[in-house]
């Protein structure tokens, strides 16, 4: 009898410890480095790194193309943000019109579904290629650090 008390203390305990959030479901977004892009670049980005660019990416992990997805992209450093619909059966996406400092940036991207779940979060930087006319993708560990 003892024994079962002290197995369900314990159990008990485990459920109220602290853990860590962990996303709705594991799918995430994923920028290669030429995910970002601009259609039509200055002949310097460096002159003018404020941009509207154009995100292209993949969702990964996915298990259910059956439904409708959003996906949501925020520039934590410049505050612009835009939301893509990603159509059932479709993993690949385009966001168009997002307005970023290509200087100083990090774009956090996700999943959500229709109900409001969050899959994975990730963080990208975009940055002026050394030509000065490109734009290159690097995923980063967090926003909160930059």
């Amino acid at each position: 009898m003892h024994r079962a008390l002290a197995i369900g203390a314990l159990l008990g305990i485990g459920a109220c410890a602290a853990h860590d959030v962990e996303p709705a479901f594991r799918a995430s977004v994923l920028i290669d480095d030429r995910g970002i892009s601009i259609p039509l670049p200055p002949p310097s980005l460096h002159a003018e790194p404020t941009q509207e660019v154009e995100v292209e990416g993949e969702v990964v992990g996915l298990d259910e193309l059956g439904q409708e997805f959003v996906v949501r992209l925020v520039d934590t450093v410049g505050g612009a943000e835009i939301d893509v619909t990603l159509p059932p059966g479709t993993s690949t996406f385009v966001a168009e019109g997002l307005q970023i400092d290509l200087t100083s940036n990090c774009i956090e991207v996700w999943l959500v579904d229709d109900e409001g779940d969050e899959g994975e979060h990730r963080s990208f930087q975009a940055s002026i290629a050394e030509s000065g006319s490109e734009v290159t993708a690097t995923e980063v560990d967090s926003c909160d650090d930059l």
